[in-house]
């Protein structure tokens, strides 16, 4: 079996003034570079470096990992490296939220709501307590639509049931056995 020498493909398809995308490896440099791989593995060659930040590459890194792929502009040239594993988003796109930041919104939010609940403000996508077709027990529902200036209901059940229309006076809100009312919890 004979090697084949290395074939370059060129991009745009002419003649003069052509860049390469691809270079196929020898056979014997390929076993080359695998038994340099063995070698660094079992630590009788020194670690690679990364290119551009100088540290040492874990020894036991495939090499799909340690080189950067075609398809983000590697080349043959190019040598190890880990920067093509580092998150690609922006630092404006990344979004990065602490546990202190995640344990303010979620008590700004608490805070909102009982602040609906003492002032008995229903609002859409809120879930309350309802009287299914106006009989007891009370049921555990969420508000999908309000109408007339918040006289008019339409709720889902948890059982997936829809009821429209349910009426319901602002009056009404504050009696002991109400329509709809603010979840206790």
């Amino acid at each position: 079996m004979s090697s084949s020498p290395p074939t370059d493909t060129p991009s745009g398809g002419g003649t003069g003034g052509t860049t390469l995308l691809h270079t196929t490896e020898t056979i014997t440099s390929r076993f080359k570079s695998r038994e340099e791989a063995a070698q660094r593995a079992s630590g009788q060659l020194p670690p690679q470096t990364d290119i551009k930040t100088g540290q040492i590459i874990n020894p036991h890194n495939p090499e799909f990992i340690t080189k950067r792929p075609w398809y983000l502009g590697g080349s043959a040239n190019d040598g190890p490296s880990l920067d093509h594993q580092a998150n690609q988003l922006d630092e404006n796109d990344r979004l990065e939220l602490s546990l202190k930041e995640a344990d303010k919104l979620v008590e700004q939010q608490r805070l909102y709501i009982k602040s609906l609940k003492r002032n008995n403000k229903f609002k859409v996508g809120m879930w309350v307590e309802a009287l299914k077709k106006n009989k007891r027990p009370y049921r555990i529902c969420q508000i999908i639509k309000i109408a007339k200036k918040g006289t008019l209901f339409d709720v889902k059940y948890e059982d997936g049931s829809v009821e429209t229309c349910v009426k319901m006076k602002k009056a009404d809100r504050l009696t002991k056995y109400a329509r709809i009312r603010m979840t206790k919890s």
